[in-house]
């Protein structure tokens, strides 16, 4: 029984492993690249790190993702603060394999591929610490809390364009007003427009941000940092 023992421990020391990566950005940048070289079907990335990870695996991606004949599904989950627009604009739509989307998640950096193998980065309270996981049984965990929140995250495919200045300093209040439940007769009368104008302004919104419900449009605009993710108290200038 013994020996049963040890050797199923010694299979398994072969066959799982986490290894400790230098953090310094070549070091993160090389086993990032020696990851996305073995993928074929799938990679996930989680990016809600500071800014030193986010910059590091938004270049390595952005390389990644140029490189001719590139089909590997790419699903990228940002927080508010990594989510940059420029990257989205350059990587998603036209048949690309990359889809962004946006969730509040903890600080981390990490890139899975295939579902086999993850290179994980984070601080911690000895500072910034990166591993390369091979191991299947903590690889599935990552796997399923990605799938998990991937599924509830706010969709990103382009920035959102309210055109020019001035009709874009309106459409913050509205959404504010939208989040707080304002009626439509008071916000009309802040903006000193028709009911009928407020109206058409919020399908507007309603239809570039994709949301089923007026609450639901504040909500997607706090998370893509068109508004502050903690509501104000208030409406915004209510005329007492």
């Amino acid at each position: 029984m013994e020996s049963t023992v040890v050797k199923h421990r010694d299979r398994q020391s072969r066959n799982s492993w986490v290894a400790a990566v230098e953090t310094e950005d070549r070091e993160i940048l090389r086993a990032a690249r020696e990851l996305l070289a073995q993928a074929s079907e799938t990679v996930d990335v989680v990016l809600a790190a500071e800014a030193a990870h986010a910059r590091v695996i938004h270049s390595v991606l952005s390389e990644w993702l140029t490189e001719e004949g590139i089909t590997v599904r790419t699903r990228m989950l940002c927080a508010q603060s990594t989510l940059d627009w420029q990257f989205v604009q350059r990587h998603t739509g036209d048949g690309q394999p990359l889809e962004v989307r946006v969730a509040r998640i903890p600080l981390l950096a990490a890139l899975i591929a295939d579902g086999r193998s993850a290179l994980v980065c984070a601080d911690s309270a000895v500072g910034r610490r990166a591993s390369a996981i091979r191991d299947p049984g903590v690889i599935e965990t990552l796997q399923t809390l990605f799938d998990g929140i991937w599924r509830n995250a706010l969709q990103v495919t382009e920035r959102i364009d309210f055109g020019d200045r001035a009709r874009t300093d309106m459409v913050r209040p509205i959404l504010e007003w939208l989040r707080l439940g304002v009626t439509d007769e008071v916000a009309a009368r802040e903006l000193s427009v028709s009911v009928r104008t407020y109206r058409r302004y919020v399908a507007e919104i309603m239809a570039l941000l994709g949301a089923n419900s007026r609450f639901q449009a504040g909500v997607r605009a706090a998370e893509l940092g068109l508004l502050p993710i903690a509501p104000s108290q208030e409406p915004p200038q209510l005329r007492r």
